[in-house]
Protein backbone atom coordinates (compact mmCIF):
# COMPACT_ATOMS: atom_id res chain seq x y z
CA UNK A 1 0.00 0.00 0.00
CA UNK A 2 1.50 3.31 -1.00
CA UNK A 3 1.22 6.39 1.16
CA UNK A 4 -0.01 9.64 -0.27
CA UNK A 5 2.60 12.36 -0.04
CA UNK A 6 1.26 15.69 1.08
CA UNK A 7 2.80 18.77 -0.46
CA UNK A 8 3.84 21.45 1.96
CA UNK A 9 2.68 24.99 1.23
CA UNK A 10 5.43 27.32 0.08
CA UNK A 11 6.15 30.43 2.05
CA UNK A 12 4.85 33.67 0.46
CA UNK A 13 7.31 35.22 -2.00
CA UNK A 14 7.99 38.94 -1.34
CA UNK A 15 8.82 39.58 -5.00
CA UNK A 16 5.56 38.03 -6.18
CA UNK A 17 3.63 40.06 -3.63
CA UNK A 18 5.33 43.23 -4.88
CA UNK A 19 4.38 42.45 -8.49
CA UNK A 20 0.77 41.83 -7.47
CA UNK A 21 0.67 45.12 -5.56
CA UNK A 22 2.16 46.97 -8.56
CA UNK A 23 -0.45 45.42 -10.86
CA UNK A 24 -3.31 46.66 -8.69
CA UNK A 25 -1.80 50.14 -8.48
CA UNK A 26 -1.30 50.26 -12.27
CA UNK A 27 -4.90 49.30 -13.00
CA UNK A 28 -6.11 51.92 -10.53
CA UNK A 29 -3.82 54.58 -12.08
CA UNK A 30 -4.95 53.86 -15.65
CA UNK A 31 -8.63 53.77 -14.64
CA UNK A 32 -8.39 57.13 -12.87
CA UNK A 33 -6.36 58.64 -15.73
CA UNK A 34 -9.30 57.88 -18.00
CA UNK A 35 -11.72 59.25 -15.38
CA UNK A 36 -13.46 55.89 -15.16
CA UNK A 37 -15.41 54.73 -12.14
CA UNK A 38 -15.22 51.10 -11.05
CA UNK A 39 -18.70 50.62 -12.49
CA UNK A 40 -17.75 52.10 -15.87
CA UNK A 41 -14.63 49.94 -16.15
CA UNK A 42 -16.74 46.94 -15.16
CA UNK A 43 -19.20 47.65 -18.00
CA UNK A 44 -16.39 48.16 -20.52
CA UNK A 45 -14.44 45.03 -19.55
CA UNK A 46 -17.12 42.62 -18.42
CA UNK A 47 -15.25 42.12 -15.14
CA UNK A 48 -17.31 42.43 -11.97
CA UNK A 49 -16.98 45.74 -10.12
CA UNK A 50 -16.17 43.91 -6.87
CA UNK A 51 -13.40 41.93 -8.61
CA UNK A 52 -11.78 45.11 -10.00
CA UNK A 53 -11.86 46.65 -6.53
CA UNK A 54 -10.20 43.56 -5.03
CA UNK A 55 -7.48 43.57 -7.71
CA UNK A 56 -6.71 47.25 -7.13
CA UNK A 57 -6.47 46.61 -3.38
CA UNK A 58 -4.27 43.52 -3.95
CA UNK A 59 -6.85 41.29 -2.29
CA UNK A 60 -7.06 38.66 -5.05
CA UNK A 61 -5.01 37.10 -7.84
CA UNK A 62 -6.78 37.64 -11.20
CA UNK A 63 -6.72 35.06 -13.98
CA UNK A 64 -5.24 35.58 -17.46
CA UNK A 65 -8.71 36.10 -18.94
CA UNK A 66 -9.62 38.73 -16.35
CA UNK A 67 -6.38 40.67 -16.89
CA UNK A 68 -6.82 40.43 -20.66
CA UNK A 69 -10.31 41.96 -20.48
CA UNK A 70 -9.15 44.75 -18.17
CA UNK A 71 -6.06 45.57 -20.24
CA UNK A 72 -8.11 45.83 -23.44
CA UNK A 73 -10.66 48.10 -21.76
CA UNK A 74 -7.81 50.31 -20.52
CA UNK A 75 -6.05 50.41 -23.90
CA UNK A 76 -2.92 48.55 -22.80
CA UNK A 77 -1.67 44.96 -22.50
CA UNK A 78 -1.27 42.48 -19.65
CA UNK A 79 2.52 42.62 -20.00
CA UNK A 80 2.65 46.42 -19.99
CA UNK A 81 0.81 46.48 -16.66
CA UNK A 82 3.70 44.50 -15.14
CA UNK A 83 6.42 46.64 -16.77
CA UNK A 84 9.09 48.27 -14.63
CA UNK A 85 10.09 51.97 -14.85
CA UNK A 86 12.74 52.98 -17.39
CA UNK A 87 16.31 52.88 -16.02
CA UNK A 88 19.55 54.53 -17.18
CA UNK A 89 21.59 51.50 -16.16
CA UNK A 90 23.55 49.57 -18.82
CA UNK A 91 21.96 46.40 -17.46
CA UNK A 92 18.54 46.01 -19.03
CA UNK A 93 17.30 43.26 -16.76
CA UNK A 94 18.43 40.26 -14.72
CA UNK A 95 15.49 38.21 -13.54
CA UNK A 96 15.48 35.31 -11.12
CA UNK A 97 12.80 32.64 -11.06
CA UNK A 98 10.90 34.56 -8.42
CA UNK A 99 10.92 37.72 -10.57
CA UNK A 100 9.14 36.25 -13.60
CA UNK A 101 5.46 37.26 -13.65
CA UNK A 102 3.23 34.19 -13.76
CA UNK A 103 -0.36 34.03 -14.97
CA UNK A 104 -2.85 31.18 -14.60
CA UNK A 105 -5.76 30.14 -16.84
CA UNK A 106 -9.35 30.18 -15.59
CA UNK A 107 -9.32 26.41 -14.99
CA UNK A 108 -6.05 26.62 -13.04
CA UNK A 109 -4.41 24.00 -15.29
CA UNK A 110 -2.39 26.28 -17.58
CA UNK A 111 0.48 28.56 -16.62
CA UNK A 112 2.05 31.43 -18.55
CA UNK A 113 5.40 32.84 -17.45
CA UNK A 114 6.27 36.19 -19.06
CA UNK A 115 9.83 35.78 -20.37
CA UNK A 116 10.12 38.69 -22.78
CA UNK A 117 11.28 42.17 -21.88
CA UNK A 118 8.29 43.99 -20.47
CA UNK A 119 9.29 47.33 -22.01
CA UNK A 120 9.00 45.91 -25.55
CA UNK A 121 5.58 44.26 -25.18
CA UNK A 122 4.09 46.66 -27.72
CA UNK A 123 6.12 44.80 -30.34
CA UNK A 124 6.62 41.25 -29.11
CA UNK A 125 5.51 39.08 -26.18
CA UNK A 126 7.40 35.95 -25.13
CA UNK A 127 5.94 33.30 -22.83
CA UNK A 128 6.82 29.95 -21.33
CA UNK A 129 3.57 27.93 -21.51
CA UNK A 130 2.71 24.81 -19.54
CA UNK A 131 -0.59 22.93 -19.51
CA UNK A 132 -1.68 20.00 -17.39
CA UNK A 133 -3.88 17.31 -19.03
CA UNK A 134 -7.31 18.80 -19.70
CA UNK A 135 -6.06 22.37 -19.38
CA UNK A 136 -7.43 25.10 -21.66
CA UNK A 137 -6.02 28.59 -22.19
CA UNK A 138 -8.64 30.85 -23.78
CA UNK A 139 -7.39 34.13 -25.26
CA UNK A 140 -9.27 37.09 -26.65
CA UNK A 141 -8.23 38.58 -29.99
CA UNK A 142 -5.01 40.61 -30.14
CA UNK A 143 -4.78 43.77 -32.32
CA UNK A 144 -5.51 43.31 -36.02
CA UNK A 145 -2.61 41.76 -37.93
CA UNK A 146 -1.04 40.09 -34.87
CA UNK A 147 0.60 36.69 -35.31
CA UNK A 148 1.07 34.06 -32.60
CA UNK A 149 3.91 31.52 -32.78
CA UNK A 150 3.71 28.35 -30.68
CA UNK A 151 6.65 25.93 -30.45
CA UNK A 152 5.87 22.74 -28.53
CA UNK A 153 8.81 21.43 -26.49
CA UNK A 154 7.10 18.37 -25.01
CA UNK A 155 3.66 16.81 -25.03
CA UNK A 156 0.94 17.76 -27.49
CA UNK A 157 -1.61 20.59 -27.71
CA UNK A 158 -4.54 21.52 -29.91
CA UNK A 159 -4.81 25.10 -31.13
CA UNK A 160 -8.26 26.42 -32.01
CA UNK A 161 -8.96 29.62 -33.95
CA UNK A 162 -12.65 29.92 -34.76
CA UNK A 163 -13.80 26.73 -36.51
CA UNK A 164 -10.23 25.69 -37.38
CA UNK A 165 -8.06 23.51 -35.19
CA UNK A 166 -4.61 21.96 -35.42
CA UNK A 167 -2.80 19.37 -33.29
CA UNK A 168 0.82 20.36 -32.56
CA UNK A 169 3.35 17.85 -31.22
CA UNK A 170 6.79 18.10 -29.64
CA UNK A 171 9.31 19.70 -32.01
CA UNK A 172 6.66 21.38 -34.13
CA UNK A 173 5.93 25.12 -34.48
CA UNK A 174 2.58 26.58 -35.44
CA UNK A 175 2.05 30.17 -36.61
CA UNK A 176 -1.50 31.46 -36.72
CA UNK A 177 -3.55 34.63 -36.63
CA UNK A 178 -3.68 36.09 -33.15
CA UNK A 179 -6.23 38.77 -34.02
CA UNK A 180 -9.09 36.33 -33.51
CA UNK A 181 -10.28 34.66 -30.31
CA UNK A 182 -8.26 31.48 -29.86
CA UNK A 183 -7.59 28.65 -27.43
CA UNK A 184 -4.82 26.18 -26.64
CA UNK A 185 -5.90 22.82 -25.20
CA UNK A 186 -4.02 19.88 -23.76
CA UNK A 187 -6.23 16.94 -24.70
CA UNK A 188 -3.49 14.43 -23.91
CA UNK A 189 -2.67 12.40 -20.82
CA UNK A 190 0.67 14.07 -20.08
CA UNK A 191 1.69 17.69 -19.33
CA UNK A 192 2.54 19.90 -22.30
CA UNK A 193 5.30 22.51 -22.47
CA UNK A 194 5.74 25.15 -25.16
CA UNK A 195 7.26 28.52 -25.97
CA UNK A 196 4.88 31.19 -27.24
CA UNK A 197 5.86 34.36 -29.11
CA UNK A 198 3.23 36.96 -30.02
CA UNK A 199 4.06 39.56 -32.68
CA UNK A 200 1.70 42.48 -32.11
CA UNK A 201 0.57 44.86 -34.79
CA UNK A 202 0.19 48.09 -32.86
CA UNK A 203 1.74 50.15 -30.10
CA UNK A 204 0.04 49.78 -26.74
CA UNK A 205 -0.25 52.25 -23.92
CA UNK A 206 1.87 51.60 -20.80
Amino acid sequence: MSATRKRSRRAPCPETAALSEKLGATISRLRKADSLSLGELSEMSGVAKSMISQIEKNETNPTVATLSRLSQALGTSVEAMFAAPVSDSALIERAGVQDIPKLTSDDGLCELRILGALDTVQFVQVYDFRAEPGGVLNSSAHPGGSVENLSVLSGEVTVEVGPERWVVGAGETLRYRGDRSHAIRNNGDTPAHATMVNILAHTVRS
